[in-house]
């Protein structure tokens, strides 16, 4: 932990706080006495945006890349492209690595702030209310500090007080089952204390229902990391609060949760707390991701958004979708830039081409001009928690308390149904059926859709073989049908006749469970496994979810034999910019039982006697 801890921290100016910009009303003054401080709201608010601020500190070791994308990578999702480097990613690093030493160093820096500002709100003079809501929210963010901590680096150092003095740095790791408690605690203490959603109208403040979306992930993980089932009661308990809350609801168009967050758009209804990343109508950065910059479709045109495309997507990712879900091809895509420019337009990946493709669900083309042409950084927001991780966490809690019911699988077919378009386009044409192939045709003939009350019409294209239509294909599936519509099929240049082909339309239900994938609680838990990687693919949280699971290893260990063998090869590299077998099977390779936590820095065993060079994480 940083050992500099006092009221020099809490002297900040703007472009120190990240966020919560539209809440601060004054800023500090350039030098104040402790005790004076704290006498005013806006001095309070300030203080408390401090605490804020590591979620997305500049040196980039919190979410404006490490924990968005390094720490949780490579997983069953996707993989660095660059394995040779070192990185927490291809599982190669040490206890020295920059990146694990400025993640820890940042969230106890905002643990230290917390602790600060918790420690003099009670002689502040400003009113008890104004106060309790800064308690609320404070007491939250050192909870989720200590839940980040404990979630990657097992036992840790238990820090609720301010730092009293230069000496003061003897913290000994406590056990992680501790840890819990007080992070449950505090954030129990917050979710009576914090505003709603409603009042904020911004997801950069955590919220009531935040906090118990949150507590909820809270207890999963202490359930699988402690081997205590009965966390999954307060799971389920804390995920309902929010589902009855009745504030909460799925955008009806998936990708446009993730371009909103690139142009910084609200979605409190979606989207129920984010890291909010932001740059001043002078065009300034007060703060700034890199994570935008790193994912994404390479791209070296800096005028038109410049994407390492550093994380590339496994086949068995884009396998575990199944047929018409949107989410397939908005979290990986399915074309890349010619030449890695994206000024030379996109060219469509083969078909076949399943490994390797580019995850993006964040694209820069989304951004702002302005924004777009700065090489490396942006001002896209990162979630932290969306209402779809809510219902597959209360799914997945009350499903090991009750197993699968029509209720909680009615939770997951709230989610798949968005996924597959049910409520952004309601009845579409499903296929388009053969039921004369007609002769003599030269050219392929022209299909026309009609009736079926549809608000947009479906449209399709055939092929022809040896002058008979042999295959249609559906180019666009038209929405909301009340009634199937009529194909007719005409000839394009007068030549050939006689095909006729007919429609039939998806149902509301199409994109449900089917019985098999409920029949056990087992066989549900692996239902909702995957389908959190579905919907949450590249969010953050696949590698903390196979390690509370349980699976981590083992999944890992079982890609590094896969890849070797279903990956293309090298030379698949000038198609598509797939980086070739070896690469993306070497961070698989590396894994081994210790890359379930990450090591102590080395500069925290040296300075803090608290923890001696043996009580460091196996294997590190």
């Amino acid at each position: 932990m940083k050992k500099r801890i006092g009221i020099v921290m809490l002297i900040i100016t703007l472009s120190g706080l990240t966020s919560c910009k539209k809440f601060l009303t004054q800023l500090p003054q350039d030098s104040v006495a402790p005790q004076t401080y704290y006498s005013t709201a806006d001095q309070l608010t300030a203080a408390l945006m401090a605490v804020y601020a590591e979620l997305g500190n500049s040196d980039e070791a919190t979410y404006s890349r490490f924990l968005s994308l390094e720490a949780n990578a490579s997983n069953d999702e996707y993989y660095i492209r660059s394995s040779s480097s070192v990185a927490a990613s291809a599982y190669n690093s040490n206890s020295s690595y920059a990146n694990f030493t400025n993640c820890w160093n940042d969230l106890y820096e905002g643990v230290e702030r917390a602790n600060l500002l918790l420690a003099s709100l009670d002689r502040s003079p400003v009113a008890q209310s104004v106060k309790d809501e800064i308690k609320g929210e404070t007491l939250f963010l050192r909870a989720y500090y200590f839940f980040i901590l404990v979630s990657y680096w097992g036992d840790v150092p238990l820090k609720l007080e301010p730092t009293s003095s230069v000496t003061d740095i003897n913290y000994p790791r406590v056990p992680k089952k501790q840890v819990y408690t007080q992070i449950i605690k505090d954030m129990t203490t917050a979710e009576g204390l914090v505003k709603t959603s409603v009042v904020w109208n911004n997801c950069g403040r955590i919220s009531k229902t935040g906090v118990e979306g949150i507590l909820a992930r809270v207890c999963l993980h202490a359930a699988g990391r402690l081997g205590d089932a009965s966390y999954y009661q307060q799971a389920q308990t804390w995920a309902q609060k929010v589902v009855t809350a009745g504030v909460h609801s799925l955008n009806t168009d998936y990708k446009q949760i993730f371009i909103n967050e690139s142009q910084d758009v609200e979605d409190i209804k979606e989207c129920i707390w984010e890291v909010e990343f932001y740059q001043d109508a002078a065009g300034v950065y007060r703060n700034y991701e890199r994570f935008g910059s790193t994912i994404g479709v390479q791209n070296t045109n800096i005028d038109f958004g410049f994407m390492q495309g550093q994380y590339q997507t496994l086949g068995t990712y884009y396998n575990l979708f199944g047929k018409g879900d949107l989410r397939r091809d908005w979290t990986i895509t399915p074309y890349y830039y010619v030449g890695n420019d994206a000024a030379k337009g996109t060219a469509t990946t083969l078909s076949t081409a399943i490994w390797g493709r580019y995850l993006a669900k964040w694209r820069r083309n989304y951004q702002t001009p302005s924004n777009m042409t700065v090489k490396n950084v942006g001002p896209t927001n990162w979630p932290l928690l969306r209402y779809a991780d809510v219902l597959l966490m209360l799914a997945e809690a009350d499903n090991e308390i009750n197993g699968p019911t029509t209720t909680n699988e009615g939770y997951v077919n709230q989610v798949r149904e968005r996924a597959y378009g049910t409520v952004l386009l309601g009845r579409t044409v499903g296929t388009i059926t053969i039921a004369t192939a007609g002769t003599g045709y030269t050219a392929a003939p022209i299909v026309t859709i009609t009736g079926g009350g549809a608000t947009k019409t479906a449209t399709a294209t055939t092929t022809i073989t040896s002058g008979k239509v042999t295959a249609i294909s559906i180019t666009d599936p038209g929405s909301f049908y009340t009634s199937v519509p009529t194909v007719t099929i005409t000839s394009a240049n007068g030549v050939g006749s006689g095909a006729t082909a007919t429609a039939t339309l998806t149902n509301l239900t199409d994109a449900d469970l089917l019985p098999a994938q409920y029949s056990s609680k087992a066989v549900f838990r692996q239902t909702i496994m995957d389908e959190r990687s579905r919907e949450l693919g590249g969010e953050g949280h696949r590698k903390l979810d196979l390690v509370r699971w349980g699976t981590f290893l083992s999944v890992m260990q079982n890609l590094a034999a896969i890849i070797p063998v279903q990956a293309p090869s090298a030379n698949a590299t000038s198609t598509y910019g797939y980086t070739g077998r070896t690469s993306a099977a070497q961070p698989y390779k590396n894994v081994t039982a210790r890359d379930t936590v990450f090591p102590i820095p080395i500069g925290e065993l040296t300075l803090n006697p608290g923890i001696p060079f043996s009580a460091q994480n196996p294997g590190w």
